[in-house]
C-alpha cells in the first residue's frame, strides 16, 4: 500500500512540538525556536517498510509546506497516518479532511495523546476514520495490514472508528515490554535541506532518540504516565549504543534523548557509557533526568562518555507547590544535584512552571530567586497548563464542563496565558504571564550570565546557535513575541 506520515502544516509556525512526551506541546520564542527531527513518526515509516508498504515520511511543517502542496503530494495514497494532539487536533482533522475529498479512498490513522483520552470525539471529526490508542507502532502496523488484506478491522486492539453511524472502541493492545523489538527509525529518510535546531545542542547536525517509555513518577500535570504508563521500560543499553554508532557513521554529531527520565536506572546508565567508551563513539549527547536520579559518580561517567549536559524539571522553588503537584523531589535534593553539576563541569538546563495547585505571589518569588540561585547553563518557564488526560485537567473540567475535550481552545499560547489556572491558583492570569517574562529578563539578561556565555563559546557554530537562540528570547522576554 501506498503509505505516507506526514507532520501537516500548521498555523501554529514550523516549531510546533507534536509531543507524545513531557505532558506538554510547545512552540514559539519561548523556547527559542527549537525544532526537532520527527523521528518518533520515523519509527513508524521504517516498521511499514519492513512489511513491505511504499511508505514515506513527508514533514510539511518542517519544510515549511502550505496545505495544498502538501495535500497534493498525498493525493494518490491509499492511507495517511498523523502523529495529532490537542493544539493540532482540529487542524489536523481539516488537512486530511481536504486530501479526502480529492482522494475518498484514502484511510486515515491518527495517534498521539488526544486521540488517546479522548478517542471518540476524535473520530467524530471528519477526516479522522481510525484513532490510535496509547503506543502506536504495533497497534498501526496490525490495523494496516488489516485494510491491505480487506479484513475487519474491529479485530484490531486499541483503535476507535466510526461504522454505521456507531463508535466502535476495540480491546486495549498491551504495552510493548521489549522495546529492542521497535525497528531503528531509517534516518535517511528524513527530508534533506533542512536544519532541526536547538539552542542547548552544541553540535550540529543533530538527531533525537527515546530510549525509555513508562515514568513512575506522579506529576499531576503530566500526561506521560496516563499514556505510557508508569512502569519504566528500556531499550537495552548494547540496543542503545548500536543506534549511536549508526548515527555517528551518517554524520550526525550529537544526540538529543527524549526520554522522560534516561537516569532513572543507574546500572543501566552506567553500562551506556561504558559501552561508549569501549566502542569509542565521540557523540556529545543531552538527556532528560531528575533531581533524585543522579550522583557525582554517574554525571562523572556521563561526561566521560560524551555527555555535555542534563535537563532538570526543577518546576518551584517552594516545596509546598512541588508537593501540591505530586513531584515527589525536594529542594535540597535539586541543591545538590546542581552542585554536583557544577563540580563536574557539565551543564543543565533548568525548567520551572508558574501558576500551579497553591501558587501565591510569595512562591513565584521564592521560584524566581531559587532558580538564580540554581545557576543552570540555561532555562526555560511555562505557566502550568492542564492537559487533557492528566488529574489537573480533570480537576478542571469538574468546574468548567464546557471545556469538552479542550481542543477548542488555543492550548498553543496556553504556555504564555493561563488555562482555568484561577480554579487551583490566586494569582491572576496577567501576573503569571508577566512573571515568566520578569524571570527570562532577570535570568538572562544579566550581564555576568552574558559573559560566561560568551566565554564558554568554542566554535562558530555555537556562536550562531547562541544568537539564534538569543534573538528569540529577548523577542519573547522584551518585546512580547511569542
Amino acid at each position: 500500500m501506498k503509505i505516507t506520515v506526514v507532520v501537516p502544516p500548521s498555523k501554529y509556525s514550523r516549531n510546533v512540538a507534536r509531543d507524545l512526551i513531557w505532558g506538554c506541546w510547545c512552540k514559539g520564542k519561548r523556547i527559542a525556536g527549537t525544532q526537532f527531527d520527527p523521528v518518533s513518526q520515523l519509527i513508524v515509516v521504517t516498521l511499514l517498510k519492513e512489511e513491505g508498504h511504499e511508505a514515506r515520511l513527508l514533514d510539511a511543517a518542517g519544510l515549511q509546506m502550505g496545505v495544498e502542496e502538501a495535500q497534493g503530494r498525498m493525493a494518490g495514497d491509499d492511507i495517511a497516518i498523523v502523529l495529532t494532539n490537542t493544539v493540532t487536533v482540529n487542524e489536523d482533522a481539516q488537512f486530511l479532511a481536504g486530501i479526502k475529498r480529492v482522494n475518498p479512498k484514502l484511510k486515515t490513522i491518527v495517534y498521539g495523546n488526544h486521540p488517546t483520552f479522548y478517542p471518540q470525539d476524535t473520530a467524530a471529526k471528519d477526516g479522522m476514520d481510525f484513532c490510535v490508542h496509547k503506543e502506536a507502532e504495533w497497534v498501526i502496523r496490525d490495523l494496516v495490514r488489516a485494510l491491505d488484506r480487506g479484513e475487519d478491522p474491529g479485530a484490531v486492539k486499541g483503535i476507535t472508528f466510526r461504522r454505521d453511524g456507531r463508535f466502535v472502541t476495540t480491546e486495549p493492545y498491551p504495552y510493548i515490554r521489549n522495546l529492542d523489538e521497535l525497528p531503528v527509525p531509517d534516518r535517511s529518510q528524513l527530508p534533506q535541506g533542512i536544519t532541526y535546531f536547538n539552542p542547548i545542542v552544541k553540535f550540529m547536525p543533530f538527531t533525537t532518540m527515546t530510549t525509555t517509555r513508562g515514568c513512575p513518577a506522579k506529576c499531576n500535570y503530566c500526561s506521560a504516565p496516563p499514556f505510557y504508563g508508569r512502569i519504566y521500560r528500556a531499550q537495552s543499553p548494547q540496543r542503545v549504543v548500536d543506534e549511536m554508532a549508526q548515527i555517528e557513521k551518517m554524520g550526525y554529531r550529537e544526540v538529543f534523548f527524549r526520554d522522560e527520565v534516561f537516569n532513572y536506572k543507574r546500572t543501566r546508565v552506567m553500562e551506556i557509557c561504558k559501552l561508549l567508551i569501549q566502542n569509542r563513539i565521540r557523540l556529545s549527547w543531552i538527556v532528560s533526568s531528575r533531581v533524585d536520579t543522579v550522583d557525582k559518580e554517574m554525571l562523572e561517567a556521563m561526561k566521560e562518555a560524551g555527555c555535555h549536559m542534563l535537563r532538570f524539571g526543577v518546576e518551584s522553588g517552594d516545596q509546598g507547590i512541588l508537593d501540591n503537584i505530586e513531584k515527589g523531589a525536594t529542594l535540597e535534593q535539586a541543591r545538590q544535584a546542581f552542585q554536583w553539576i557544577h563540580e563536574t563541569g557539565l551543564e543543565a538546563h533548568c525548567h520551572a512552571m508558574m501558576g500551579m495547585p497553591g501558587e501565591t505571589r510569595e512562591t513565584l518569588e521564592k521560584t524566581i530567586r531559587f532558580i538564580l540561585e540554581l545557576e543552570p547553563t540555561t532555562m526555560t518557564c511555562g505557566i502550568c497548563t492542564p492537559y487533557p488526560g492528566t488529574p489537573l485537567f480533570d480537576r478542571v473540567l469538574q468546574t468548567n464542563p464546557d471545556i469538552g475535550d479542550g481542543s477548542q481552545k488555543d492550548l498553543a499560547s496556553l504556555h504564555m496565558q493561563g488555562f482555568h489556572n484561577d480554579v487551583f491558583t490566586e494569582v491572576p492570569q496577567v501576573e503569571l504571564a508577566r512573571g515568566i517574562r520578569r524571570l527570562y529578563r532577570n535570568f538572562y539578561l544579566r550581564p555576568s550570565y552574558i559573559w560566561r556565555t560568551f566565554k564558554r563559546l568554542k566554535s562558530f557554530d555555537e556562536l550562531r546557535r547562541v544568537v539564534m537562540a538569543a534573538g528569540h528570547v529577548f523577542g519573547f522576554s522584551v518585546l512580547g513575541e511569542e
